[in-house]
């Protein structure tokens, strides 16, 4: 569990590291981390933590989101979704963290920027920033990840 929490917090220190080197988003909410399992290994360990301090609330071909019953402590705010994502050779990353934004003004301001990439999923889009030299990727969403899970945090 430990092990996990620490990842969990890495994730989002060095997430929000690159949020401030490339915008100008200062205190940004922290929604919604998502950790880039290395290995099968990993995976089971980190989900066999994870059981136990929260519940499934997404299920998708990459792995399941998790609402924990209490908020992890985080340098960007309490965090209580977390994805555990299933190894996968395109995410060698360690794992990227959601910050909530005024999305449309966000979007404006930055969708031409090379370092930005624009991601369109069914039910919302964000721009996802990533640099070679951080090894997580930082991402703004259209809308909060719990709003569209329909979850209350």
């Amino acid at each position: 569990m430990d092990n996990l929490i620490k990842i969990i917090q890495y994730v989002v220190n060095r997430s929000a590291e690159l949020k401030d080197k490339y915008t100008s988003e200062e205190k940004t909410p922290i929604e919604f981390v998502c950790i880039f399992c290395q290995n099968e290994k990993e995976h089971r360990n980190f989900t066999d933590s994870i059981t136990s301090i929260g519940k499934i609330v997404e299920d998708t071909k990459s792995g399941f989101t998790y609402l924990l019953d209490h908020p992890i402590d985080t340098s960007s705010g309490p965090l209580r979704l977390v994805k555990i994502r299933k190894p996968d050779a395109h995410f060698t990353q360690r794992g990227d963290a959601d910050f909530n934004t005024d999305y449309e003004n966000f979007k404006k301001r930055y969708q031409k920027n090379s370092m930005f990439e624009l991601v369109k999923r069914e039910t919302f889009e964000m721009l996802r920033l990533s640099n070679p030299n951080f090894d997580v990727m930082t991402c703004f969403s259209s809308i909060p990840k719990s709003k569209d899970l329909g979850v209350k945090l």
